[in-house]
């Protein structure tokens, strides 16, 4: 039983054991304090405020340990979870030899509820992030691993598991050779493996048939596919996020522009934790659109918004394959502005792979600086 939990630990490291381990973000539960794990690979709950909004990040690369710039303070209060502070590195300390850190509310980088004010101390319930947290005790010589599954700021169920808890003594009367009573007790240990990979895989662009195959879509902002759309941009409404327990995965989609149309003719779930391949399985368009797949394709009339097409090439990457590992990188040739309408191409710009959207010309097409703007994410100054 011992040997079936290691398979749990194996099955993320891969996709982490490359990159330096992140500084994590704090928890209050209780009379507890604890460390929340992040990672480069997800985003942690304050990212998502960011990634889901549409919203520029406020915050500058700090250290390779810690990417995001940022550390978050949150606290559990009624089972709510609430942000209470945004810690930003400040000098390093040489008597203390650490850095310092200096302390701002929420509001100062632009956080707010989606269904409340905030509180009179300035916390602000985090009811945007869906997921699930895991927290370790920060006090020495305290052990386990608690895990927080949160439903939109709502935590929805905990597990709390000791050392000896994780390790399943073969002489415990829960261990079972069938395995299923691991994956019961394990239930949201294995979530936050789904959790994490799921969001490792969303950073994956979706692939875009535009006079050329092998094109890609940039939507302007990480880990929102236009599929997204489908389903009000929640990934709780997507049918294989990582709460399906029996097939999870993020969707990578292909599109086709045909006829001034955007269609979507495929879509495949990517999964796993390895950073040198991807599991994939294809999924059948009538599962998730029924009735709206006409010829083996689905006019996508639900997208709208301005996007980019890269124009270009995937070629095999030599550094990795003289490594004997085979890893495939793309290679821009052109990019295209597109403005779409409920499925209808509007208009679409074509510009060089060299070209600097901060460095227009004065005399350039007004209607390329509109798409441009358009196309560009909103800052926490410019919000509402």
């Amino acid at each position: 039983m011992k040997n079936t939990f290691a398979v749990l630990i194996v099955l993320i490291l891969p996709a982490v054991g490359l990159a330096t381990p992140q500084v994590p973000d704090v928890l209050f539960y209780e009379d507890l304090k604890l460390s929340l794990s992040t990672g480069w690979g997800h985003p942690s709950p304050l990212e998502t405020y960011y990634y889901q909004n549409r919203i520029v990040s406020p915050f500058t690369w700090s250290s390779t340990a810690n990417y995001r710039g940022h550390v978050a303070v949150w606290r559990i209060v009624d089972a709510n979870l609430y942000l209470t502070e945004i810690r930003i590195e400040g000098d390093y300390d040489f008597s203390k030899h650490k850095f310092s850190f200096e302390s701002y509310d929420p509001n100062d980088f632009g956080v707010r509820s989606n269904s409340t004010e905030p509180t009179d101390d300035g916390h602000v319930l985090a009811d945007w992030f869906s997921g699930i947290l895991q927290c370790h005790p920060v006090y020495a010589g305290v052990y386990g691993s608690y895990y927080f599954h949160v439903r939109n700021g709502k935590i929805v169920e905990m597990q709390i598991n000791g050392r000896q808890y994780l390790e399943m003594p073969n002489n415990s009367p829960d261990t079972t050779s069938s395995g299923n009573n691991l994956k019961k007790r394990y239930n949201l240990a294995w979530l936050y493996f789904a959790y994490i990979h799921y969001y490792l895989r969303l950073k994956e662009r979706d692939a875009i048939e535009c006079d050329e195959p092998d094109c890609r879509l940039d939507t302007g902002y990480a880990r929102l596919s236009p599929i997204f759309a489908f389903y009000d941009n929640s990934h709780l409404n997507w049918p294989y996020n990582w709460e399906n327990t029996e097939k999870s995965g993020a969707p990578h989609c292909k599109w086709l522009i045909k006829d001034g149309k955007l269609y979507l003719t495929g879509v495949e779930l990517y999964r796993g934790g390895r950073f040198d391949r991807i599991d994939t399985e294809t999924l059948d368009l009538t599962t998730l659109f029924d009735d709206k797949v006409k010829d083996g394709v689905v006019w996508a009339d639900w997208v709208s918004g301005v996007y980019l097409i890269e124009h270009g090439e995937k070629k095999e990457d030599d550094y990795w394959a003289a490594r004997g590992i085979k890893l495939t990188k793309f290679k821009i040739t052109e990019f295209t502005y597109i403005r779409i309408e409920q499925g209808k191409i509007l208009e679409s710009y074509n510009v060089p792979k060299d070209f600097d959207p901060e460095k227009l010309p004065v005399d350039a097409d007004p209607d390329l600086k509109k798409i441009i703007e358009d196309y560009k994410l909103t800052t926490i100054h410019s919000t509402p």
